[in-house]
């Protein structure tokens, strides 16, 4: 644990690689603060784009320019490790992070801090604007509610007795408490590939205190040439699938750890569906892999972590669990006709969606 936690208020984690197009608008946003009581850690990922050359302009001409720290990595290491750095080295009780290519709003963090503050809360959620270039519009979901679960047991109950929540599968724009992340070893998975998704399987589980903010704080910049951003592309490197295929595993191994909670059947339940929307993507881009992924491969994502006298003593999702465990045990070609089907029914195969 870092013994310098009560200097700030808040750290803001700022990882940082060849987004110099956006860099300047994006720190800009965090030094112009209605609060003051805050680093920004930049985390410099060994990019070969100007980015760093403009943090440090940034650095000696903004009136805030000394609430920087920089940090450099030895080597790129991935999104993941970054946010890891930003942790390991934050000097705060809280800490925020902010992708290099969005933005904030001016009273983000005093609106943050404050809500932290009068419920004493371990995380806090704030609603986001998405943003293309230059239009700025805000779509269903964006909006949260204003909850607060403050009692134990009371948000793993909500978040786990069904299928439907509302939590965000990203890592910014949350306000964490560093006393939930050391109590917890809250780190992030060594992965660069849908960390924030693994992540939230790891913290989403530890969570007794949360709030949801209805404060439009965050402008997230929906990029064209993001990685996540599959449309466009002539093809798609089949270490994306390999990726998927890992992330999976990890999810199972992870939901493994609550296996003694009341809630292990929604951790079940949950992870699954993760799983399931990786095979969605896949079963959505197959034709345009560079390499083969046969029939085998894609029913094997959705082997359940469980056996199926485990599942039948769940409290918790019963018959989720047991529909994807019968996916998992199923000959492959009938286990991807299944699939198939049922993501052609939901839509999942139409263009607009991104799921890889």
């Amino acid at each position: 644990m870092n013994n310098q936690r009560d200097r700030f208020k808040i750290s803001i984690g700022f990882p940082v690689y060849n987004v110099e197009k956006y860099v300047h608008r994006s720190l800009a946003s965090i030094l112009d603060q209605d609060f003051d009581d805050f680093e920004v850690i930049v985390v410099d990922d060994r990019g070969t784009d100007r980015s760093m050359e403009i943090i440090q302009e940034l650095k000696y001409s903004h009136p805030k320019g000394n609430h920087i720290r920089i940090i450099k990595h030895e080597q790129n290491a991935g999104l993941a490790e970054a946010r890891n750095t930003a942790i390991k080295n934050a000097r705060s009780k809280y800490i925020y992070f902010v992708d290099s290519d969005d933005r904030i709003t001016p009273h983000a963090l005093s609106t943050f801090y404050d809500a932290a503050e009068k419920y004493q809360a371990e995380v806090v959620i704030g609603s986001n604007f998405k943003q293309k270039e230059e239009r700025i519009w805000v779509e269903d979901g964006d909006v949260l509610p204003s909850i607060q679960f403050l009692k134990e047991g009371e948000f793993t109950y909500y978040l786990y007795k069904n299928m439907t929540d509302i939590m965000p599968n990203t890592a910014w724009n949350i306000l964490f408490s560093m006393d939930f992340l050391d109590k917890n070893h809250l780190l992030f998975p060594n992965i660069r590939f849908q960390e924030d998704i693994a992540f939230d399987e790891l913290y989403h589980p530890c969570i007794q205190k949360i709030v949801f903010l209805p404060d439009l704080t965050y402008y997230y910049l929906l990029r064209a040439d993001s990685l996540m951003n599959v449309q466009a592309r002539n093809s798609i490197g089949i270490n994306e699938v390999e990726r998927s295929v890992k992330l999976c595993k990890l999810l199972k191994t992870q939901c493994k750890n609550y296996a003694d909670k009341p809630f292990y059947g929604g951790v079940c339940a949950k992870t699954m569906r993760r799983c399931f929307f990786q095979v969605a993507g896949i079963l959505k881009h197959r034709e345009r892999f560079t390499g083969q992924i046969d029939d085998k491969e894609i029913r094997d994502i959705m082997k359940h972590p469980e056996s199926l006298f485990n599942i039948m003593n769940l409290k918790q999702l019963r018959k989720y669990n047991l529909f994807y465990y019968f996916i998992g045990i199923l000959p492959p070609k009938m286990a991807v006709t299944i699939m198939r089907f049922i993501c052609k029914k939901k839509g999942y195969l139409k263009t607009s969606l991104q799921t890889t």
